[in-house]
């Protein structure tokens, strides 16, 4: 890999993927009438807020490194309420690998193909249900949600 698709990979394909993940999030909350929903993309410093409606975008300085949605409502949700906003974010990766995919056949580089492989690395690994150091993926969400065993939210 040379110098520029690994800064393309960090700095534009990383946070890009990462914001539609959770935008699929942010969106399925908003489905299923989230009072407030909040979306994080990067960690550090907090460089700018976006308010647009009832979602709240935060956007961190180092904005390649992670992300987060949370959304609330007075009415608790229902499982396949969690389930939904859950397993969107992963759905939203795997659509933007296909749209991109097909641009791929079209136009094959190896941009388009390492935003490809990156949008279906987010999306499979986040359907995973695993445990790391008290952060799960929305895989480990759904399995809670389904065999109830504990708070999910």
């Amino acid at each position: 890999m040379d110098i520029y698709l690994l800064l393309y990979l960090l700095f534009i394909v990383a946070p890009l993927s990462t914001f539609l993940h959770e935008i699929g999030h942010a969106f399925a909350a908003r489905t299923v009438k989230a009072d407030h929903i909040s979306l994080s993309v990067g960690s550090g410093n907090l460089i700018k807020t976006i308010y647009l409606e009832k979602l709240k975008i935060n956007i961190h300085i180092i904005y390649f490194l992670g992300g987060l949605a949370k959304s609330q409502r007075k009415i608790p949700y229902k499982n396949l309420e969690i389930a939904w906003v859950t397993i969107a974010g992963p759905i939203i990766n795997g659509i933007a690998a296909f749209l991109v995919f097909y641009l791929y056949t079209m136009f094959p580089n190896n941009y388009l193909q390492l935003l490809f492989l990156f949008n279906c690395w987010i999306a499979i690994i986040n359907i995973l249900p695993f445990k790391i150091k008290g952060k799960q993926t929305d895989g480990y969400t759904i399995l809670q949600v389904i065999t109830q065993k504990e708070s999910v939210l």
